[in-house]
């Protein structure tokens, strides 16, 4: 596993991974202990690492996040 990654760009990859390696919007709840506002830039720095591919809407907001088959091997998984 990549250890310049971090615990929540780990978090974004392993929860894609359970969904069938897709995210789809919405990404999660707007509150207080909300991470959605973090999100987009981890999915950024994933995207350019080539971890995972993100397809945005018309408005430029994220609508779809799939993990790679780089990011898969960078969770160790084959």
């Amino acid at each position: 596993m990549d250890d310049d990654l971090t615990d929540h760009q780990i978090e974004i990859l392993s929860f894609a991974m359970q969904h069938g390696g897709v995210l789809a919007a919405p990404f999660g709840h707007l509150g207080e202990d909300s991470k959605v506002a973090e999100m987009e830039e981890h999915v950024a720095r994933l995207a350019a690492d080539g971890l995972v591919s993100v397809r945005r809407d018309e408005e430029g907001e994220l609508e779809r996040i799939e993990v790679t088959s780089k990011g898969y091997a960078a969770l160790g998984v084959r």
